[in-house]
């Protein structure tokens, strides 16, 4: 018990003398903060970006973070922090010293370079601070300006004069020294490649007769790069830049030294695959189509690689990765390829977003790819293509998937941006049948967001007056049923061959996709027409089968179509991928009724190839053929074909509608074949073209004859504006028994 008391007094007395030594003890407050030596920068900015305050107990962290952050401000060369008592505690002295504030900035001595260009980069002007830090950058920002435009040896000074409150006028002055041009480039080290070989393979050359010899630094980093891979295609796998220097001779001429390392040269000995389970060992093997013994172009392997890696991402195996490790000995290699599959990715949802004109319901029409599928490219690309292919959205249809699960299921996102689908034209066309042509219309190709089209359109001159009034709606009651009306009256004069003719009716016509055939549909329509002939000039010489409809008079004509189309191109407006065909046929009179009796057969088919870059090549080929039936002898002259100039029937380098058979009022039968390669000058706003076109008319469809055709070629361009696709033309006409064979094209069509 005693024992036990005097313990607990220990514990007190210990307890009383630690209280009492506690008291005793300095903390040092902050009791307040002050700045020093700034002049255009304020206390508060400082003592606030010091986060530094009062009544906190003084810290040496704290004070190491306040110097930090306030030399993060880029506003000071110098910063020191001290204290002093201050009422029972700390006065913290914030001291600093300032860089310079601009006053007036001039640029001097470029000629080579606009001061537009120049402040543009060097971002700098009027009240910014001048550190070392910004002159460094500056500096080099200007000398990279120079270098692009091939003075390797411009200089920089900066000169500045000093004013009151630390400001300064601003000075820099550029010494832009010579030109330098490229005199020689020279390979170390290349023992089995020639150095004309190497030299070649670059885009930096030396001065000639066509070439500048302007050094860029930029561009040479990536030709740098390009001697790597190109000793690398050759099977020089270890080859690599050791180094490069430029020696500067007389006259600003630059003598390029470039290093290389070569290694040995290997073949393939053996190629391995592992971790794969989808695909077996020759699948992948065959898609890398190397040969044991060949020399091992790595370029070319890696190009491969990646449709082995594209097979993987076909099927859904997003998250697939494939190494590749190369094992060389002596003179060749093994490679072994480890492929780790990861989850195949499936698609629970599909979003749509940026549609704001175009209900959501029409585009999911265009998706090749459903919730629940397993998520392949080409399905992701041929959507892209569908919704592009609508004509409702811009270009770059954006495409993006979020991961959802632990299994890699993935949610797609499909991003559009709607461009104009309506509008109200009027102007003036031409065409070397009708001349100057004015047109109004009013047009919409996604009338309510629904896909649905209506025009209304007069066309008017001295030979033509065309009234038309359309409407289609493509899903009639929410299912794949095209549904359309016709209305429209045209009057169009044929001096050449004398006559004009009236044309009033209507008609409609239904179509659907065609289930078992991808990217097909067929329309079938009736017409009703109310037709009339007139002679032009009566004193003129009038054919027998003109004379013959004029003394008819009013004739009605009665018609239906059946039209099969496949289209699977890749672009509608500028197509470099996919085929398009069209089989048409009109039947006319018999059990239908009217006056006019015949049948019109039209095949065309399209096909477009990719080239190089962004060029394409397309070829068309155009059969068509009418014949009468029943009690009719003749066809109607308007219903013929008259080939030349532009449009389906279009032969450019001659004439609109000039080609006809000897001694006939217009053809039975045409064969018209054209080859162009497109290119875009402007995304597929502005297309260029070249172009071969080659056909002929003909009495009956027997004497089609494919090796007696009138060709023409040319050049030509085509411009997307929100009135219509415009096209111009100038085409050669080889065949035209004319002094003058070049011919002016000018067309007008709608984009959609």
């Amino acid at each position: 018990m005693i024992l036990r008391n005097k313990i607990l007094l220990l514990l007190v007395f210990s307890l009383l003398i630690c209280s009492l030594s506690l008291a005793q003890q300095d903390y040092n407050y902050i009791n307040k903060i002050s700045t020093e030596g700034n002049i255009n920068v304020t206390d508060d900015l400082i003592i606030s970006t010091s986060q530094l305050e009062t009544g906190e107990l003084y810290s040496q962290d704290d004070i190491n973070t306040a110097i930090k952050n306030l030399y993060g401000l880029g506003l000071f060369k110098d910063i020191s922090i001290f204290t002093r008592d201050y009422e029972d505690g700390l006065e913290v002295v914030i001291s600093v010293k300032e860089w310079p504030v601009i006053n007036s900035l001039e640029i001097l001595g470029n000629e080579e370079v606009k001061k537009k260009t120049i402040l543009s980069e060097i971002s700098l002007g009027r009240g910014e601070y001048f550190s070392d830090r910004r002159k460094f950058k500056i500096r080099n920002k200007i000398l990279a300006l120079y270098r692009e435009e091939g003075f390797q040896l411009a200089a920089i000074e900066f000169q500045e004069e000093e004013l009151e409150n630390n400001r300064i006028n601003l000075n820099i002055e550029i010494m832009e020294g010579d030109e330098v041009r490229i005199k020689e480039i020279v390979f170390n080290g290349n023992k089995n490649m020639p150095s004309d070989e190497l030299r070649g393979e670059i885009k930096t050359k030396p001065k000639g007769f066509f070439r500048s010899g302007k050094f860029e630094l930029e561009k040479f980093k990536e030709d740098l790069v390009r001697i790597e891979d190109f000793y690398k295609s050759k099977g020089y796998i270890n080859a690599e830049v050791l180094d490069w220097n430029t020696e500067y001779e007389e006259d600003s001429k630059l003598k390029m030294v470039i290093d290389v390392f070569e290694g040995n040269r290997y073949k393939l000995s053996d190629i391995a695959v592992e971790g794969n389970t989808r695909f077996d060992e020759n699948q992948i093997t065959s898609k890398l189509d190397l040969q044991k013994g060949e020399v091992f172009n790595e370029e070319e392997f890696n190009k491969k690689l990646a449709d082995v890696r594209s097979m993987y991402f076909e099927d859904g195996y997003i998250y697939s990765t494939i190494n590749r490790e190369l094992d060389t000995k002596n003179d060749s290699v093994d490679i072994t390829l480890n492929i780790n599959e990861n989850t195949r990715a499936k698609v629970r949802k599909i979003f749509i977003k940026g549609n704001k004109k175009t209900e959501e319901k029409i585009i999911r029409r265009k998706l090749a790819i459903s919730p629940g599928d397993y998520f392949r490219q080409s399905l992701i690309m041929q959507t892209q293509r569908n919704i592009y292919n609508m004509g409702f959205f811009e270009p770059n249809i954006g495409i993006d998937y979020q991961p959802i699960n632990d299994e890699g299921d993935i949610d797609l996102i499909f991003n559009v941006k709607d461009k104009v689908s309506g509008n109200a034209n009027f102007g003036v066309n031409y065409d070397a049948i009708n001349g100057f042509v004015g047109f109004i219309s009013l047009a919409h190709n996604n009338l309510f967001g629904e896909a649905k089209k209506a025009e209304v359109k007069w066309e008017f001159s001295g030979k033509k007056q065309d009234y038309d009034i359309s409407y289609t709606d493509p899903y009639v009651f929410n299912t794949n049923l095209l549904a359309g009306i016709d209305i429209y009256h045209t009057q169009n004069q044929w001096d050449d061959w004398n006559y004009e003719v009236h044309r009033t009716g209507g008609g409609f016509r239904i179509g659907s996709k065609i289930p078992w055939l991808n990217f097909s549909r067929f329309t079938t329509g009736f017409s009703l027409t109310n037709k009339e002939y007139k002679i032009l000039h009566k004193d003129n010489e009038v054919i027998d089968e003109l004379q013959d409809l004029v003394d008819e008079g009013k004739q009605i004509s009665n018609s239906m179509y059946l039209s099969l189309e496949r289209d699977n191109r890749n672009n509608i407006f500028r197509p470099s991928q996919g085929s398009y065909t069209k089989l048409y046929t009109e039947f006319a009179g018999s059990i239908l009724g009217g006056n006019e009796e015949y049948v019109k057969q039209i095949l065309q088919t399209n096909w477009h190839f990719p080239l190089f870059w962004k060029f394409a090549f397309g070829m068309k080929i155009r059969l068509g053929n009418i014949q009468p039936i029943g009690s009719a002898d003749i066809v109607p002259l308007d219903e013929k074909f008259y080939p030349g100039g532009i449009g389906p029937d279009g032969i450019r380098g001659y004439p609109d509608r000039s080609i006809e058979p000897e001694d006939a009022e217009g053809a039975n039968a045409e064969f018209i074949t054209s080859y162009s390669i497109n290119f875009p000058l402007s995304g597929d706003q502005i297309v260029g073209l070249a172009f071969l076109d080659a056909g002929n008319s003909y009495r009956d469809f027997s004497a089609i004859n494919p090796h007696y055709l009138k060709r023409g070629a040319g050049v030509g361009v085509r411009v997307q504006t929100p009135m219509g696709l415009i096209g111009f033309d100038y085409a050669y006409g080889f065949d035209r028994d004319v002094n003058n064979k070049w011919e002016f094209h000018f067309q007008f069509g709608s984009t959609f």
